[in-house]
């Protein structure tokens, strides 16, 4: 554990509720290709956003640990619940755009891409203005989640391959 410190209970104050409302950073609304890559190419949609999920819980599973130290009920909560604690539905929103636009049949392919595309948007508004998701990405723990990139990036490159 890297132990308690000034700048951590700054941080857990801020994450208890005197946050001052910052915004979220990266990334942006417009999706950028990435290297290489063209539209419409083939990816395992699903697996490329559970790896990058995963990634992302790897992370706080390790600043959640951080937070238990301080024996605190409200951090303890947020440790256990993670990325489910941020949103209301959107990873449940997504997964499931995600499984119906891969399994659709030819002529509801479109409307299953609209489908997965307003759950990319749900999911990236998060990302965005979810002040916790800046908070936890700049936490003073050492402990580097990078889940605006990460999860942002892999939202990204799914809505980049419709």
């Amino acid at each position: 554990m890297a132990g308690r410190s000034v700048a951590g209970d700054q941080w857990v104050q801020r994450v208890l509720g005197v946050a001052p409302g910052l915004p979220g950073s990266s990334p942006t609304g417009a999706p950028k290709p990435p290297p290489g890559a063209t539209p419409g190419q083939r990816i395992d949609r699903r697996a490329l956003w559970r790896d990058a999920k995963e990634t992302v819980d790897d992370a706080l599973n390790a600043l959640g640990t951080e937070l238990r130290s301080f024996g605190n009920p409200d951090l303890d909560r947020i440790a256990e619940f993670g990325l489910f604690g941020l949103g209301k539905g959107e990873n449940v929103a997504l997964a499931k755009a995600l499984i119906e636009y891969d399994t659709a049949p030819e002529p509801r392919r479109e409307a299953a891409g609209k489908a997965l595309r307003q759950a990319i948007a749900g999911y990236r508004a998060i990302l965005t203005g979810h002040p916790a998701v800046r908070q936890i990405d700049t936490n003073p723990f050492g402990v580097s989640v990078t889940m605006a990139a990460t999860l942002g990036g892999a939202l990204d490159r799914i809505e980049h391959s419709l």
